[in-house]
């Protein structure tokens, strides 16, 4: 298996799980690309990294979650809305077996038991996690309904007719504290 020091997070990584290396320290395992890559940091400071590199922190990307859906815990985030890269977890980001799942990659899911449901993933890829069916699927809605808002968002600005333009000039009176405006 690949090692990687850090990874960030591709429109091909579909899932990624906590591992502990050989001196007991909190590590990940990436699935990208229908490969497993073993990474030298946890998953959430791989979303953290990620969401970094792609102009945003793991904190923001909660925060804004929470805007759009309410005061709600374990919150999905959006990677990058560009690359389609909604992502949520399996538990509390800051629990040591919190596994993050891609919502693009997810083809279905079921319970096994009342405490583990399996996860499929478009690769044919099949991931047991503890967590049971309701929990998962609450999880996975949530995650949904970010991206279906943010994309009506989107899509209402794009529909939006632009105005008849009115041209102002704006300067500023070395005088006086605020800028003039007048209409061109």
């Amino acid at each position: 298996m690949k090692r990687l020091k850090e990874a960030v997070i591709t429109p091909s990584t579909s899932v990624i799980y906590p591992n502990y290396d050989g001196n007991g320290k909190l590590c990940a395992i990436v699935l990208r690309n229908g490969a497993l890559v073993r990474v030298g940091v946890s998953p959430t400071n791989i979303v953290d990294l990620s969401l970094r590199y792609y102009g945003s922190s793991l904190r923001g990307a909660i925060d804004g979650a929470k805007t759009i859906l309410g005061e709600i815990s374990m919150s999905p985030v959006v990677v990058s809305e560009v690359l389609n890269l909604y992502w949520f977890p399996s538990k509390s980001p800051s629990s040591d077996d919190c596994v993050w799942f891609a919502l693009a990659h997810i083809y279905t899911y079921k319970g096994v038991d009342k405490d583990r449901t399996r996860v499929i993933l478009r690769d044919g890829t099949s991931f047991t996690i503890d967590s049971s069916y309701y929990s998962f699927t609450q999880k996975y809605q949530r995650a949904c309904m970010l991206k279906n808002i943010l994309e009506s968002r989107a899509t209402q600005m794009k529909l939006e007719q632009p105005r008849h333009s009115v041209s102002f000039v704006i300067y500023k009176d070395r005088k006086k504290r605020n800028y003039e405006v007048t209409e061109e």
